[in-house]
């Protein structure tokens, strides 16, 4: 009865707002300085319909589930809206042009912008739901360092820093007659990775290190490709005579960005955007999987109930994805039966594995590849078990638990066992047939 209890008594489902005023739930994409949107933050609101502009750039704050202010719905209920948003607010009006900040190595987060664009909104009490999307470009620039000096900095030239922004099309582009500037990255690991924001644009782009013997050390790649909303990563060897560079996509919270000047050996792989983000995706069977742990964070939830980071915490929750217990996964459905098919917070078109999907990875034999190990929550304890096991979560569940599919590295085989509904397992989704 208690197991039963809990599936119906899903912590992460909101209540349903009986006000008349806008509130403005974000689909959780990423920002540079964290998981989500933080309580405070602060947006521009701009709502539109065919009689004129009901609302410019308001403010609205974050509280920790939804953006809300003090702005009502317009009393004509039948007539629909555009409602467009961006982050971070700024108080002289929605931004036409934007510049990243030319020194970052204080930090990247104010040269973040994002955007949503929602269409035909009905005035109502439910909120709005609205998806942010990143429109600049990151660029994560990792050290091996094989000198003799240290690395002090490091400086990305050749690049405009100015982007004239459409915020209804969500898209930017490099201002013509802007000058191109050296963007001064900021550390995000000490001495080992540096991190920047840069205006999506086609380029030549110089990469100089700086390094405690006093010696600069700088190499040209002649066409680089930025594109908005993608993260791509920049290895930088540093010898004392030279450096070794190459550029690639990388895998992460934001979006593949592919190979920069020459193929990333994945452009055929089929790719799954969703709350934000990109997947790989792979076939296994019949079947198209995701390739990577699910990332998303459903609205209204809060990390520590119900969703959890892995065991190496928030840092690797870009490679590891994030942990659900059963009713949180399952998004308040009831459980599933043999060949039910269970969306839950998956994708729309997608849905949750149940015993017979795992059953058929362990059979496909996948490989270490497919496998990512996140630990998992086991809330018996409220600890996490180790970060070299991991398990996916099924939809099938008897009364009080679920099945999982248990993994550890290096891989032995994955084997089906049943966890309790309130561990806190990795999720991946399986496209409907």
């Amino acid at each position: 009865m208690a197991a039963l209890l809990c599936v119906g008594m899903c912590s992460c489902t909101r209540n349903a707002t009986e006000s008349a005023y806008i509130r403005i739930v974000p689909a959780f994409g990423t920002r540079v300085s964290g998981l989500h949107f933080d309580t405070g933050d602060c947006i521009g609101l701009t709502v539109s319909r065919s009689s004129g502009i009901h609302a410019d750039n308001r403010m609205m704050t974050y509280d920790g589930e939804a953006f809300a202010g003090d702005l009502l719905w317009y009393s004509e209920l039948q007539e629909a809206a555009t409602l467009t948003a961006y982050y971070p607010y700024s108080s002289s009006g929605q931004p036409e042009e934007f510049s990243v900040a030319t020194d970052q190595r204080t930090g990247c987060a104010a040269s973040d912008l994002l955007g949503a664009v929602k269409r035909d909104v009905l005035p109502g009490s439910a909120p709005v739901s609205m998806l942010f999307y990143h429109l600049m470009a990151q660029l994560t620039v990792v050290i091996n360092n094989n000198s003799s000096t240290q690395v002090t900095g490091v400086t990305l030239g050749g690049l405009v820093p100015t982007a004239e922004v459409d915020f209804e099309a969500l898209s930017v582009t490099a201002k013509s007659g802007v000058a191109a500037a050296n963007i001064e990255a900021f550390e995000a690991e000490a001495g080992l990775s540096y991190r920047a924001i840069l205006v999506p644009q086609s380029a030549a782009l110089t990469v100089t290190v700086t390094a405690a013997d006093g010696l600069p050390r700088t190499k040209t790649i002649s066409a680089v490709e930025l594109s908005s909303g993608r993260r791509y990563s920049l290895s930088v060897d540093v010898s004392d005579e030279e450096l070794g560079l190459e550029l690639s996509g990388e895998i992460s919270d934001w979006a593949d960005g592919g190979q920069i000047g020459g193929s990333s050996g994945d452009d055929d792989a089929a790719r799954l955007d969703y709350g934000g983000q990109s997947y790989r995706t792979t076939k296994i069977g019949e079947r198209l999987w995701m390739a990577e742990n699910l990332r998303f964070m459903p609205a209204g939830c809060q990390l520590g109930d119900g969703v959890w980071y892995p065991s190496a915490g928030e840092s690797a929750v870009e490679q590891q994805g994030l942990l659900y217990d059963w009713s949180t996964a399952l998004g308040g459905a009831e459980r599933s039966e043999a060949g039910e098919v269970v969306r839950g917070i998956c994708p729309e078109g997608w849905h949750i594995p149940d015993e017979a999907e795992l059953t058929q990875l362990v059979e496909a034999s996948c490989g270490a590849e497919f496998f990512v190990c996140a630990g998992y929550w086991i809330s018996s304890t409220s600890k996490y078990s180790t970060g070299t096991r991991g398990a996916l979560l099924g939809a099938t569940l008897s009364e009080s638990e679920s099945v999982g599919l248990s993994y550890e590295s290096p891989l032995c085989t994955p084997v089906l066992k049943s966890y309790p509904v309130d561990f806190g397992l990795s999720l991946r989704c399986v496209k409907d047939l």
